[in-house]
């Protein structure tokens, strides 16, 4: 190949040089061995050039070649890769547009069911209170009809288990009360004479005698807890039958009823006005007891009262007649009490009529010094029930 002859060219032509240029060195008999070190480092010189310079004349050359190469070989063409076939997509669905919206789902609710109940509030005696042993008391709840159907008059309050307390088993709701409506229903119970805690558990019965109550799935009961410590005395004087008349055991002739009552009950009820209107005319300033007989001919209400310990001299203060506009009220007031347990005795009746005034009632109470008394509120209507608003007004023992 051409490139190896040139190394040995150009080797031949510097030992020329060399062997020229030696001749017009000065002769030195007795120096022949400095001779010889001039020359032998001209030569190592000459050689580290050479070398150097063949090194880069070959790189030169080489790559002067390659680039020639590179022009003379023809590109070889990439080798086509396949391309994967891909399915073919049938009934694709389109993309919400103004014309084309995607729905959501419709989601029928889920019916109410007929009977449900909601525990709102106790109105009267907490869990857990204080009552001292034999003590009458009224429990008072207040329910909310969360369910589909109205409770009716033919509904009940009904006694289901646990501790009874001396309640009636059952007492229809004193109105009707439509989904979304409220209702408070009380019974009236008396504290069992032993120490401990009680508790009676109830439910709502509708007309075909089907028990339900709260909770999510309408069937928990509802309950009245107390705790019972040592028998208490009487009730102590000044006594207000007004601001305590919860405390007493409101009843028609056949059943208790429930403490406050609802004006649209027709058994009979109770309910606390604190600043009447009355038959004579005008408003009074002290607080009244509203007692409606129930709705029968002859119909009756009373109010029986804790024992209250009197005291000498204490005396028993009132004043009966009709409320405004009960222009046929006809009625008989009717005062009783019972003594450390004895007899029930008559203190005194008032009948009453709508003829623009009332009566005032003011009863020495002395003969009954020391003893444990038990009083009566008693409302009677003298034949029919039209109109029968009576009222007691501020009634107390003072």
């Amino acid at each position: 190949m051409i490139f190896t002859k040139k190394p040995a060219l150009i080797i031949g032509l510097f030992i020329a040089i060399l062997t020229g240029a030696a001749c017009n060195f000065p002769t030195v008999a007795n120096t022949m061995e400095q001779e010889n070190l001039i020359y032998t480092q001209a030569a190592h010189t000459i050689v580290a050039r050479l070398t150097e310079s063949v090194i880069e004349t070959f790189i030169a050359q080489k790559t002067q070649e390659a680039r020639q190469d590179n022009t003379q070989i023809p590109t070889q063409p990439a080798t086509p890769t396949a391309t994967p076939e891909l399915p073919t997509l049938t009934n694709t669905p389109l993309p919400p547009t103004a014309t084309n919206t995607l729905v959501p789902p419709t989601f029928t609710p889920r019916p109410l069911p007929c009977d449900w109940a909601q525990y709102v509030s106790d109105i009267t005696i907490d869990d857990g209170e204080i009552i001292p042993a034999g003590d009458g008391f009224y429990k008072i709840w207040r329910l909310k009809n969360i369910g589909a159907c109205t409770w009716t008059t033919d509904y009940d309050l009904v006694f289901v288990y646990g501790d009874q307390m001396g309640a009636v088993k059952a007492m229809s709701l004193p109105h009707a009360v439509p989904p979304g409506g409220t209702i408070d229903l009380g019974v009236y119970l008396y504290a069992p004479e032993a120490k401990g805690i009680y508790t009676g558990y109830w439910k709502l019965r509708n007309e075909s005698g089907y028990e339900f109550g709260i909770g999510p799935n309408a069937n928990r009961e509802f309950w009245v807890e107390i705790v019972v410590q040592k028998p208490a005395g009487p009730l102590n004087t000044p006594f207000d039958l007004v601001a305590n008349y919860c405390l007493a055991k409101w009843s028609n002739d056949h059943k208790i009823l429930p403490c406050p009552g609802s004006d649209s009950s027709t058994a009979g009820f109770v309910i606390r006005l604190k600043n009447p209107w009355l038959e004579k005319g005008g408003q009074d300033d002290e607080p009244a007891l509203w007692m409606h007989p129930e709705f029968i001919k002859h119909g009756s209400i009373t109010g029986q009262y804790p024992p209250v310990l009197i005291q000498d001299g204490d005396r028993f203060r009132s004043a009966v007649g009709c409320l405004k506009n009960a222009i046929k009220c006809n009625v008989v007031f009717s005062l009783y009490y019972s003594a450390d347990g004895g007899t029930i005795t008559n203190l005194g009746t008032w009948t009453e009529v709508y003829d623009k005034a009332i009566t005032p009632v003011n009863i020495d109470l002395s003969f009954l010094k020391g003893k444990s008394v038990v009083f009566y509120l008693v409302v009677d209507a003298n034949g029919s029930y039209k109109d029968d608003d009576a009222f007691w007004l501020a009634p107390s023992i003072y």
